[in-house]
């Protein structure tokens, strides 16, 4: 009879345990950003069908799933212009954070263009696809060894086409001895 009862009690105890909803446990590891690789002094290369079009180095380069995030780090563009001749634009930046094809690039912007522009900002955008680069703090740089000084610039790098909001420009004009 003892058998019977404790058997029964256990029936019943499973069955009311089997209904109650258990708790389900938080999953911290969804929301944590781990990286997938880590790179120390890396250099990175994109080529294409007819050339070496792009270099990156970069002190520390971090993958993650959804962005790539590289401190000190360097973006070396090569292209020919409409007369073939080589172009070589440099951007430097503390960090540039990439996802797809847009490049975010932070804190000490230097950008130069084949020794005749040089820009320095603290934000730069840039979308490789459209070649287009954008920012919205103030820039100064040179131009032809010309200062330049805005709040905002537009640079299309297909077209050599730069705009600027409240740009200061100033020309450095020569005089000729008699």
């Amino acid at each position: 009879m003892a058998v019977r009862i404790f058997v029964s009690a256990l029936f019943i105890i499973t069955v009311i345990a089997y209904f109650i909803p258990a708790n389900k446990r938080a999953n911290n590891n969804k929301d944590k950003d781990l990286p997938l690789l880590i790179f120390i002094d890396s250099t990175m290369y994109t080529l294409n069908t007819d050339s070496l079009n792009r270099i990156i180095f970069s002190k520390k380069a971090i993958r993650y799933t959804d962005r790539d995030v590289m401190n000190d780090s360097s973006l070396m563009l090569k292209s020919l212009d409409k007369d073939n001749k080589k172009i070589t634009d440099t951007l430097l930046a503390d960090m540039i954070i990439r996802r797809g094809d847009e490049f975010k690039f932070l804190n000490d912007v230097k950008f130069t263009r084949n020794n005749y522009v040089t820009l320095n900002t603290d934000e730069l955008l840039y979308n490789s696809k459209t070649k287009i680069a954008t920012n919205t703090l103030p820039f100064e740089g040179t131009y032809f060894n010309h200062y330049i000084k805005g709040k905002s610039v537009y640079l299309d790098l297909n077209k050599y086409y730069m705009e600027s909001l409240d740009t200061h420009f100033e020309i450095e004009i020569q005089k000729k001895g008699n």
